[in-house]
């Protein structure tokens, strides 16, 4: 975690927040810190007392600390200094259908899609020609739309292996915070853009993954980190940030609309935000009644998902917080590559959102 971004953005409580208090958090221990970035350490609140870990530079600000440990505890103590080989052999051992065997193509599809591009070595020619990279064009695209922004920083919503955070900080020059509730996907995203540089397994085929290890080119300096948070309970106070960013992730929560509540409450007044929604639902995250569109087609909506974002981004009884639509929709390219003979192809659509004065 560094510091400067502790000290800028001031987070608060999670828990106290649910409840309408906003309890700043302090940094109570430091056990590990380097060059102004705590790797491990422990937040406490200054109101109910509640302690949240850092670990690995990233701190864990979650309303229910003990659940999210328990429900992520191999992730957090899986080690990252396996050699090629030996990892090879452990995901052979372990199989298809395992919690090590989904980490690896997990973080291969999304790594190659951040950072892909910058990869010095040649890689097998994609299915249907698909190219890594597109996150950071589709951001890029989204920022083109956004209008002149108040000050303040920037919160990077499921920010993966960290690309959009590198994009935002150097194309807009401020200080961007990404947060994930994927341990994994959070600490190759912080190796990104803290340290520079990506070290990941991309799969070949079947169980075979090839080690690609390399520096990266981003201009990003010392504005970006990577935090573990919940977009449902952000440990912020009101008005914090000029610009949400939400590239694939509102249909990766478990009620997107308090998702994007709390965007508008975390914004400041004509704060902008950006997303990009494939609106690929799946149950076992989002219950059914919370999608989307892509349900209930008797319904005046006829479940196009299209329709009720646009309700919750206008006036209205179903309007989330303080958001309003501005500017033209899009539709933009987005590629999961999951092996050399497999990827997914989604058209997201694009709709940039200005936090209503009044």
């Amino acid at each position: 975690m560094r510091l400067s971004h502790f000290e800028k953005l001031r987070p608060v409580c999670p828990v106290c927040r649910l409840s309408g208090q906003d309890n700043g958090l302090a940094l109570t221990t430091v056990e590990a810190e380097a060059a102004g970035d705590v790797r491990m350490g422990i937040l406490a609140c200054q109101g109910c007392g509640s302690e949240f870990p850092i670990v690995d530079g990233m701190p864990i600000i979650v309303p229910e600390v003990r659940r999210f440990v328990q429900e992520n505890l191999f992730y957090l103590l899986a080690r990252n200094d396996l050699t090629p080989a030996v990892e090879s052999l452990l995901g052979d051992a372990a199989g298809p259908g395992s919690g090590l065997e989904s980490i690896r193509q997990h973080v291969s599809s999304y790594a190659w899609d951040h950072w892909g591009d910058q990869d010095p070595s040649p890689f097998a020619p994609v299915p249907g020609g698909g190219a890594p990279g597109a996150v950071a064009r589709n951001l890029g695209e989204a920022l083109d739309r956004l209008g002149d922004l108040p000050e303040g920083p920037v919160l990077d919503i499921g920010c993966a292996a960290g690309r959009t955070v590198t994009e935002a900080a150097e194309r807009l020059g401020r200080d961007v915070v990404g947060i994930d509730l994927s341990v994994p996907l959070a600490r190759i995203g912080r190796q990104a853009v803290v340290g520079g540089r990506i070290d990941y397994g991309l799969r070949r085929v079947g169980l075979v993954y090839d080690r690609r290890s390399y520096a990266l080119r981003h201009g990003a300096g010392a504005r970006g980190d990577v935090w573990l948070c919940d977009a449902l309970a952000l440990p912020f106070s009101a008005g914090t940030f000029a610009l949400a960013i939400g590239m694939n992730v509102v249909d990766c929560m478990r009620d997107p609309r308090a998702g994007l509540v709390e965007v508008s409450r975390v914004l400041a007044d004509e704060g902008r935000a950006v997303f990009s929604i494939p609106f690929d639902w799946a149950g076992q995250v989002t219950p059914v009644e919370a999608w989307l569109g892509g349900h209930s087609q008797r319904s005046g909506h006829a479940g196009s998902p299209e329709a009720i974002l646009d309700l919750l981004l206008s006036e209205g009884p179903l309007a989330a917080g303080s958001l309003r639509r501005i500017g033209a929709v899009g539709e933009v390219p987005w590629h999961v590559r999951l092996h050399d003979r497999s990827c997914m192809y989604y058209s997201a659509y694009l709709v940039v959102a200005r936090k209503a004065v009044g």
